[in-house]
């Protein structure tokens, strides 16, 4: 995946480079219409520094004085060509050829070493196609219906719909609000409740704001990720790098995997590496604490549940209701 994401990678910076090339050709075809003066100035700066080059290839013995007096002159130059732009309405730099990465110039090279936007539209596309693989789909927080929840007392004063409104808004704040440095959550409670939904509705926001997230089951997570370790030559695939290192992961049914002592310790790597790092996490699960204990290490259920938000879902199924309606 990681050379296959590098190509894809500097592919589109190479087709970002071209269509800023374009969008600066017209530009320049609308200038030399609407202030054909703008275009002779710039006539002009093109030919001082061929004057330079034909400087610094002769033997002229002066050389430094004459440079000096080319250089003045190219800089009257770039003030007369910013004053008519400004003059006629447009920024001083509408005809400079515009980059999104000040250090490389979009070429995702500085200086022969990898530029940070360049690995991380590497990191972008990894995730991509994490996420590709997955069985879940994205969804909205308008689409969660709280008329499911019952207005059954719960503590006396509060009903189960006041629980799950609390919850929503809860996770509304969350995804609005988000940071690489947000807590992470524990979705628990019976299943068809709409935890998977209120953790892809988060996801969703999250990934439009421009982070980083990679969501699915914990079953699928762990199966690639066996696949990878005992057979590394079938692919260059990563999905524990992808999964440690995401803004913001989403594992999806925790509990539901065949138990093994490979996928316990991967599932204490996961949570344990990522707590350390300061990186959200966001589990849903049908199990108890008490089921999560017997499935688990007691260091794994005790991380858990003393430092993360604990969200417990209460009702009915809503996928039977939906299908009695």
């Amino acid at each position: 995946m990681r050379n296959e994401s590098l190509t894809q990678a500097l592919y589109d910076l190479q087709q970002l480079r071209l269509a800023e090339k374009v969008a600066l050709h017209q530009r320049e075809a609308e200038i030399a219409e609407k202030l054909p003066a703008v275009m002779d100035v710039r006539a002009k700066l093109a030919q001082t520094s061929v004057m330079v080059s034909k400087l610094v290839l002769s033997r002229s013995t002066d050389v430094v004085s004459a440079v000096e007096k080319i250089r003045d002159a190219n800089l009257a130059l770039q003030a007369e060509e910013k004053r008519l732009l400004r003059e006629g309405g447009y920024p001083e730099d509408y005809l400079k050829l515009r980059v999104h990465c000040e250090k490389c110039g979009d070429t995702g090279y500085e200086n022969g070493i990898r530029c940070s936007c360049l690995n991380a539209r590497i990191r972008k596309i990894e995730l991509a196609k994490l996420n590709a693989v997955s069985s879940l789909r994205l969804t909205g927080f308008d689409d969660f219906d709280l008329r499911y929840y019952p207005e059954t007392l719960v503590d006396g004063q509060n009903t189960i719909r006041d629980r799950m409104s609390r919850i929503l808004n809860f996770c509304r704040s969350y995804a609005s609000t988000f940071s690489p440095q947000s807590g992470s959550i524990l979705m628990g409670g019976n299943t068809g409740l709409g935890k998977t939904h209120l953790s892809l509705a988060i996801a969703a926001e999250v990934i439009n704001r421009g982070y980083g997230v990679v969501y699915g089951s914990t079953q699928d997570f762990l199966r690639r990720i066996e696949q990878e370790h005992f057979h590394p030559e079938k692919d260059d695939d990563d999905t524990l790098k992808g999964l440690l290192e995401c803004d913001l992961l989403i594992l999806d049914d925790l509990g539901a995997e065949f138990a093994t002592p490979f996928t316990r310790s991967t599932i204490y790597n996961i949570i344990s590496t990522r707590l350390s790092r300061e990186k959200p996490t966001i589990i849903s699960t049908n199990l108890s604490r008490a089921d999560m204990q017997e499935q688990y290490t007691d260091r794994v259920v005790s991380r858990i549940f003393s430092q993360y938000q604990v969200l417990g879902f209460m009702g009915s199924d809503i996928r039977q209701l939906r299908r009695g309606k």
